[in-house]
């Protein structure tokens, strides 16, 4: 699998006239190695030549992760009391520094960059090439991520009885995250947000320690992890009986993500999924209350291509994964926000959430 991603990227390594393509511990070393490694104080790098050699710089102390590296063509290591600088040379010499570099700049940091450029005259940033290949999801990745949203919608509902008046936002969002641990996530791909009351109108209310009140909207996002590959979703539910004005956003955003994602199909744009919700809130009269885009991508990484937004004129094709989750979001009274992830087909698209989206009051 991996080594097939590879010859696909030296392809395109080819046609951009690319010589070698650094990367960093990250998404992107795991989608085109297999070797999954966390950026540190210690320097880690791959690069892939487009002789079709793979060659890895990483410490010691990971040598033993480089050991099922399907293709492996050669491992410069260094001890901590060592330091990188030697075995850095000596990769950089293997490599040969009058080559075309192709790095991931939406990846690397500062001093990774620093590092490179003292070292090659003629970098190029790669992150679209890269991005290219990765936004037409294989059978495989597929599978992990309807797995993945799979533990999200077990664990949303073993929750939802714990969701009520005099309990607080952290305590909700450690549950969840406690139940996703249990059927397996690997983890959470970004903060969940547990936003209640007021709160909810902040896109990005991480939980907090506030106690949720009757009479009140709770917008719940969060996300797991499955075999690298994320699972996103977000949910508004209410406690008691809310204001009539609280109900009508909710009616509004369900249309609007309905009609988004029932438009999905090959051949049209992001820009189309992203109008379609936009237009049906601005209808009614909410346009200034919606202030994000419509989804993104889903897979390594928790926001990808292709990402659902106003003037986006990427067509979609078949394989692509991605959110539909417009929202409003009303100062000082709440917020709604309702999201899927939806899968292109060749027919049109299979929403792979099964989760009701009727309002669920508790």
């Amino acid at each position: 699998m991996f080594e097939k991603r590879r010859e696909k990227l030296i392809k395109r390594m080819d046609q951009n006239e690319i010589d070698a393509i650094l990367l960093v511990p990250g998404t992107n070393m795991y989608y085109f190695s297999g070797l999954k490694l966390k950026q540190s104080e210690r320097l880690s790098l791959a690069v892939i030549s487009k002789e079709g050699e793979l060659t890895l710089l990483v410490p010691q102390v990971e040598l033993s992760k480089t050991e099922s590296i399907s293709g492996l063509s050669k491992i410069y290591s260094y001890s901590d009391e060592q330091g990188p600088v030697q075995a850095l040379v000596e990769l950089l010499h293997h490599i040969g520094a009058k080559q075309r570099v192709g790095v991931e700049y939406g990846q690397m940091r500062v001093n990774e960059l620093k590092v490179i450029d003292d070292q090659f005259a003629n970098i190029v940033d790669a992150s679209e090439l890269i991005s290219a290949l990765q936004i037409i999801k294989d059978e495989e990745e597929i599978l992990h991520l309807k797995n993945a949203i799979n533990i999200i919608e077990e664990s949303f509902i073993a929750t939802l009885p714990y969701i009520k008046e005099g309990v607080k936002e952290i305590e909700i969002a450690a549950l969840l995250e406690f139940e996703m641990r249990k059927r397996g996530s690997e983890g959470t791909p970004f903060g969940t947000t547990v936003a209640s009351g007021y709160r909810g109108a902040l896109p990005h209310g991480r939980a907090t320690d506030k106690v949720i009140q009757n009479g009140e909207l709770i917008v719940i996002d969060f996300g797991a992890i499955s075999q690298g590959y994320v699972g996103d979703t977000t949910r508004t539910v209410a406690v008691g009986r809310i204001s009539d004005e609280l109900r009508e956003i909710y009616k509004v955003v369900k249309e609007a993500q309905q009609a988004a994602v029932d438009i999905v199909r090959p051949g049209i744009s992001a820009h189309d999924v992203d109008d379609t919700a936009r237009k049906i809130i601005a209808e009614r009269g909410y346009a200034e209350f919606f202030t994000h885009r419509t989804g993104h991508g889903v897979g390594l990484s928790g926001h990808e291509e292709p990402y659902i937004r106003q003037n986006n004129q990427l067509v979609l094709e078949p394989g692509m994964i991605f959110t539909i989750e417009p929202g409003i979001y009303l100062p000082n009274k709440g917020g709604v926000r309702i999201e899927d992830e939806v899968l292109v087909t060749k027919d049109g698209f299979i929403n792979l959430m099964s989760f009701p989206k009727d309002l669920i009051i508790l």
